[in-house]
C-alpha cells in the first residue's frame, strides 16, 4: 500500500502534555524543566483531575509559563489525556509526567524532527536504568517501549486515541497500534530526554482488562509472523515453568 508523500518541517510546533492528580511536590520542577529547554517552539498544555493538594494553587501562580491548563475531574489517565489532546496545536505531541522532568536532549530530539508521518524516540532515565532504544513490532510483545522517550506526530492522534478502557495499558497499545501500521516511520536517535520517575501510578496498579486483551490485541495489530513467533515464545516460557515446578 502507498501512501501519501509525508508533510515536511521546520522548526515545527513541538505540544508537551503533562496530566497531573495531587502532584503538588512535583509539578513545579515538571513546569521549570520545559521552561528550561532551548527549543523555542513548545507549547505546555497541563490537564489537572481536580486536585485538592495545592496543585492547582501551583498552578494559578504558573500560569503566565503555561500555555494551556484546566483542572476538573476526569475518569483516569487516558481520559486527561485525550481531553489534553484536543486542545494541543503542535506538529509533533510528547507526554510528561507532572513528577517527570526534561534533560537538555529534548530540545536536541525537536531539532530533529521533520516528516510528519514519522514517529521520533530515544530514551529516559528510570531511576539508574535508561529505557528506550530501537523497537520492533515483535519487541513490542515483550515490553512496552517508554512513553516518555517518543515523539508522535500529530498524525497518529488524527488515527487514534488512547483506550479509555485501560488504567496504565492505553499508551502501550497505541505503541503496539502504531509500530505495525506502515503509515508511520520510526526514527530513534540516540538522545536521553527525560527522566521517568519512579514509584509512579503504572507501578501500583496492574491492569488486569490489559492483560486479559493482551493476545488479542496482539492478533489483530501485528502481523501473522510476529503474532505466530509470540504465541510460539509463550508456549515455551509455560513450558519452562512447568519443568521447575
Amino acid at each position: 500500500m502507498s501512501y501519501p508523500k509525508p508533510l515536511r518541517y521546520k522548526n515545527p510546533t513541538v505540544s508537551i502534555i503533562t496530566v497531573s492528580l495531587n502532584a503538588a511536590d512535583h509539578i513545579e520542577r515538571c513546569i521549570n524543566s520545559v521552561l528550561s529547554q532551548s527549543y523555542p517552539n513548545i507549547e505546555h498544555i497541563i490537564i489537572d483531575g481536580d486536585s485538592t493538594d495545592g496543585t492547582v494553587d501551583i498552578l494559578i501562580k504558573n500560569s503566565n509559563k503555561i500555555s494551556f491548563w484546566k483542572s476538573e475531574p476526569d475518569s483516569g489517565i487516558f481520559n486527561a489525556m485525550n481531553k489534553a489532546l484536543r486542545h494541543a496545536k503542535g506538529d509533533w505531541i510528547y507526554f510528561l509526567g507532572a513528577d517527570d522532568f526534561l534533560y537538555p536532549g529534548f530540545s536536541e530530539i525537536a531539532r530533529h524532527l521533520e516528516y510528519g508521518n514519522t514517529i521520533y524516540h530515544g530514551h529516559c532515565l528510570w531511576g539508574n536504568t535508561i529505557l528506550g532504544g530501537k523497537f520492533t513490532s515483535y519487541d513490542l510483545t515483550i515490553e512496552c517501549i517508554c512513553h516518555h522517550s517518543i515523539l508522535y506526530p500529530k498524525l497518529v492522534f488524527q488515527k487514534y486515541t488512547y483506550n479509555e478502557k485501560y488504567t496504565v495499558g492505553g499508551d502501550y497499545l497505541l505503541n503496539i497500534q502504531c509500530w505495525n501500521n506502515q503509515e508511520f516511520t520510526k526514527q530513534y536517535v540516540p538522545l536521553l530526554i527525560a527522566n521517568f520517575a519512579q514509584g509512579g501510578f503504572s507501578e501500583q496498579v496492574t491492569d488486569h482488562e490489559f492483560i486479559k486483551d493482551f493476545k488479542q490485541i496482539i492478533k489483530k495489530y501485528s502481523s501473522a509472523k510476529v503474532y505466530f513467533r509470540y504465541l510460539y515464545q509463550e508456549y515455551k516460557s509455560r513450558k519452562k515453568i512447568n519443568k521447575s515446578k
